[in-house]
């Protein structure tokens, strides 16, 4: 039934297709030629310790993140490890506990901070030996001399700039003239208009940063929802900001999914539906009362008031009505938010919610994956009126998907959640209305 890596190769697909336009404009007077693609680590963030060689050797390295959201605390977390812990001690046991207990109360940012700037520390063991390093002039104090390309990445985005990964946006590293030139990006401008800056770095031997070149690269940028519920009673949010309210009504949508995919396994098992198909939904449904949690969070750190989904009783659905449902609402407008989704996850101006972001989508690729299989199992059981019912449902979606596109959102939720202002969102739209036909499994 895993039908996610056919639904993420066409998503995939069309986000390529609709970031063309973006990325094409990007390097249009800066040579980037010679650029090595910079290292990722869980497929999209910078790796940052691999390949450095500081002044005096190390054993193991772990990179540790703490990022503070309201009402998701959690303790520091290792991002990123390199080599052996406790590898040449004397008292592994004791050297293992001094790693496991060391935290900080301080820390360095990593890159572009916007808004939301988790701090960072690094745990450096050598024998029995473990440091925090907690601040940026530690850290390089630590490297001495950069004598290597990923040193200077750290380098680069230890005085904030962006150095993407993998390739697929500005990020990349070179050698020149003893010492190394960095593409990175930083967001120069908040406001009309928000505008961010493509540049050329050089960072010498000695870790100083100079600019050889700059362009400001026009990157102007629908929410990532889970499936709304049946019965679900709308409830305007609120906030302090327009972000704010935004992510609360996000929020109470994906809570109301949770109700959402609680219906549709009951009603899956009623209909016979094939045990993967009803164990898929159990899992979304757990999905979502995480997305729920983490955009609370989210919302309010931006003022969002959230407020509690309410939804009404409905009785079981034939399963005409639960594959026309599904055609609407998963194989369309979730299959489209979980695009949009993954456009969030490269633009929102939050680096938080980029993150965020990131992760929702996958999930919801899953789900829309979930919904494809769903119609896949359905379409043949359903007599030919209903066939035509749910086909006209799925048009019906895309056709106000394609009219919502039009439509201009707040500045602020282009800049800080990352949503497709009305040119990106039309690109999307219509790319994605004309991948609906490859999204069929019995298309695959």
């Amino acid at each position: 039934m895993d039908s996610s890596d056919h639904v993420g190769r066409v998503l995939r697909r069309v986000l390529a297709l609709s970031l063309a336009p973006v990325l094409a404009g990007t390097c249009a007077s800066i040579d980037t030629s010679g650029f090595a693609a910079i290292a990722c680590r869980d497929g999209r963030e910078t790796r940052y310790l691999g390949g450095l060689r500081p002044g005096a050797a190390a054993d193991y390295l772990e990179l540790r993140q703490d990022l503070h959201l309201p009402g998701a605390s959690r303790a520091p977390r290792a991002i990123e490890t390199s080599g052996t812990p406790c590898a040449r001690a004397t008292d592994p046991a004791g050297c293992a506990a001094n790693i496991a207990t060391s935290s900080s109360t301080e820390g360095f940012m990593l890159g572009e901070c916007v808004q939301i700037c988790p701090r960072h520390f690094l745990i450096v063991n050598a024998g029995d030996d473990v440091d925090v390093l907690r601040s940026k002039e530690a850290v390089k104090a630590w490297l001495g001399r950069v004598d290597s390309p990923e040193e200077a990445v750290l380098v680069a985005a230890l005085e904030g700039y962006e150095v993407a990964c993998g390739g697929s946006a500005p990020g990349g590293v070179r050698p020149a003239d003893g010492g190394y030139e960095v593409l990175a990006t930083r967001v120069t401008s908040l406001c009309a208009p928000v505008e961010t800056t493509q540049y050329v770095l050089r960072v010498g031997a000695d870790g100083h940063i100079g600019k050889v070149a700059s362009e400001v690269i026009s990157s102007r940028a629908g929410a990532c929802i889970g499936r709304r519920a049946a019965g679900l009673v709308e409830r305007a949010a609120g906030g302090a900001t327009v972000v704010g309210a935004w992510f609360a009504e996000v929020a109470q949508l994906e809570a109301a999914s949770v109700h959402a995919f609680e219906v549709l396994g009951r009603e899956l098992a009623h209909h016979g539906a094939p045990r993967p198909l009803i164990e898929g939904a159990s899992a979304a449904r757990h999905d979502e009362v995480r997305h729920a949690r983490v955009m609370r969070a989210v919302a309010a750190r931006h003022g969002g008031r959230w407020r509690a989904p309410v939804v009404a009783p409905q009785p079981l659905r034939s399963l005409a009505e639960l594959a026309v449902e599904n055609a609407a609402e998963g194989c369309a407008r979730e299959t489209f938010g979980a695009l949009v989704g993954m456009w969030q996850a490269r633009f929102a101006g939050d680096r938080a919610v980029r993150r965020v972001m990131a992760r929702i989508a996958g999930d919801e690729v899953r789900h829309a994956s979930l919904a494809w299989a769903i119609d896949h199992w359905a379409r043949p059981r359903l007599s030919p009126a209903a066939q035509r019912r749910t086909e006209e449902a799925r048009r019906s979606a895309l056709d106000a998907i394609a009219a919502e596109a039009q439509r201009d959102p707040h500045r602020d939720l282009v800049r800080w959640a990352g949503l497709p202002g009305p040119q990106a969102a039309r690109s999307l739209a219509a790319h994605f209305a004309r991948s609906v036909a490859a999204l069929r499994l019995d298309a695959a």
